[in-house]
């Protein structure tokens, strides 16, 4: 007796049966190497997105008091903006 079970089919039909199965783990294989690759560089794209925002959102918040530009060069009312700005954002944060 055999420890081998019982397969339906002689050799031959087995061993087709193993030549698709492998065929069909290949094509997995690739198709997940090819999901990683994408799922890389979508993490990539998006900590390059974060620091881009987390830089815009750094200058849009400059004012004559945080950088080097003269108050003269300051729009008119930005200071109030900028100062409406953030006792917003602070009070959406203290929610």
């Amino acid at each position: 007796m055999s420890d081998e079970p019982d397969l339906p089919g002689g050799a031959g039909e087995q061993r087709e049966l193993l030549a698709r199965l492998l065929a069909v783990v290949e094509v997995r294989d690739a198709e997940n190497a090819m999901l990683r690759a994408e799922l890389a560089a979508a993490l990539d794209r998006e900590r390059r997105l974060g620091l881009r925002v987390a830089e815009l959102e750094r200058r849009l918040g400059m004012d004559s008091s945080n950088s080097g530009m003269p108050t003269s060069k300051e729009p008119i009312g930005a200071r109030q903006r900028l100062n409406a700005e953030r006792r917003n954002r602070q009070a959406r944060r203290g929610r």
